[in-house]
């Protein structure tokens, strides 16, 4: 049996808000102009008492449509507390991506980024600021496109605490908006993702999370921005030192 935590009632209209937001009809396109994908990757985290971690993710991803692509995706990371009520992250992040209707094409990308909770009792946002700089090599001539973009991400969570310890499910609600600040895009220019997700904690270590989002992302090969759906399937394991 579980028992019902961190529910807070003025947080149920802002995941009304992004469950209508993810629903509402939009304009039928041809099958072309978007995509379905799957992600998947395990991510691994260590935790030490002063509250500095390292963590990271490794996955993959695939697009469904015929000459769909696959990308591999390798991002280490840091994070630690800065002040009262914020968090400071640091990383580089690798993506190689497999083309079937264009070139290869590998991205460096260093990031950096800080997050806060507020308000944090009648309705607590998570809100993630990074700011990334992107190097996007195409395989065939070894040509980069280097820009730099900034992300904003706020989510909010339901959870329900189980009877062990770490044991738990949450349910969460998410936007982020993307900005190319200076310079060539890239392959994918994401503009928008909105998306809901379950997640199911075994305990202190293991934990497994579902995600449906759907996103407004640009691309060379098609051009225009297109409407993607992409189900992510997410594992991650923590330590604490």
């Amino acid at each position: 049996m579980l028992k019902r935590s961190h529910l807070h009632v003025a947080s149920l209209p802002f995941l009304s808000f992004m469950l209508a937001a993810w629903v509402y009809p939009r304009p039928a396109q041809a099958q072309d102009d978007g995509s379905t994908q799957i992600w998947l990757d395990y991510n691994p985290r260590w935790t030490w008492p002063s509250g500095l971690s390292l963590y990271g993710d490794v996955g993959v991803r695939t697009e469904l449509n015929e000459n769909g692509w696959g990308r591999i995706v390798v991002r280490p990371g840091v994070r630690g507390p800065i002040g009262r009520g914020f968090d400071l992250s640091g990383g580089i992040g690798g993506f190689y991506t497999a083309n079937e209707l264009a070139a290869d094409r590998l991205e460096i990308r260093p990031f950096q980024g800080i997050k806060t909770t507020w308000p944090r009792k009648a309705l607590p946002l998570d809100h993630y600021v990074r700011l990334e700089q992107r190097f996007e090599f195409e395989t065939a001539d070894w040509r980069v496109d280097a820009s730099l973009r900034v992300r904003y991400r706020l989510q909010t969570q339901v959870r329900w605490e189980g009877l062990r310890p770490g044991a738990h499910w949450r349910l969460i609600g998410h936007i982020e908006g993307f900005l190319t600040l200076t310079g060539e895009a890239g392959q994918f220019d994401e503009k928008v993702r909105i998306g809901l997700g379950v997640e199911r904690g075994f305990g202190p270590v293991w934990r497994v999370r579902v995600d449906v989002t759907w996103q407004k992302v640009g691309t060379l090969i098609s051009g225009a921005p297109t409407d993607d759906v992409y189900l992510r399937v997410r594992v991650f394991r923590d330590w604490l030192r």
